[in-house]
């Protein structure tokens, strides 16, 4: 998958037909690797799914998101510390928030949190791209790299 420039591998966790999770790396293995984290993390189950169709789904919400800034609604799924997910939903386009911003707002100790984002189900769906240091700078993004997130700030016309 072509993901605003950068070649993926996408596997998508599937309940009853719904996205409830996915997982992108530069290989399939690591992508299968890191949804499997994912699911241990929220103690998810489904099936791990590859198709066109998935990403096509998957591509068509990503740019409702990062281009015409539309705000990504949850499944109704308990998420472990979904109220972080919650909390960067709502951090509008073009704009930013802070680790410590979120960490506060949603209850969670700072370094769960963190651990949350590395267990993002839907990347860049919740937009953790959107996430700075207290400094303004950028920090990993989780698998693919502080490059992609850099790229999507800009397609949002983020300053920071």
């Amino acid at each position: 998958m072509d993901l605003f420039g950068f070649d993926v591998e996408v596997v998508f966790l599937v309940v009853d037909g719904r996205v409830i999770a996915y997982a992108w790396h530069r290989s399939e293995d690591k992508a299968r690797e890191h949804l499997n984290k994912i699911c241990e993390y929220h103690n998810l189950k489904g099936e791990a799914q590859q198709s066109e169709e998935l990403e096509d789904w998957l591509e068509e919400r990503l740019k409702g998101v990062v281009i015409s800034g539309e705000k990504f609604t949850l499944p109704e799924v308990e998420y472990r510390n979904r109220m972080v997910y919650e909390k960067i939903t709502e951090i509008p386009h073009g704009e930013t928030a802070t680790y410590s911003e979120i960490a506060k707002q949603s209850g969670v100790k700072f370094v769960e949190m963190l651990v949350a984002l590395m267990r993002n189900p839907l990347q860049i769906l919740i937009p953790c791209h959107r996430l700075l240091t207290k400094k303004g700078t950028l920090m990993g993004f989780y698998p693919l790299g502080v490059e992609i997130k850099e790229a999507l700030l800009k397609i949002e016309g983020t300053k920071w």
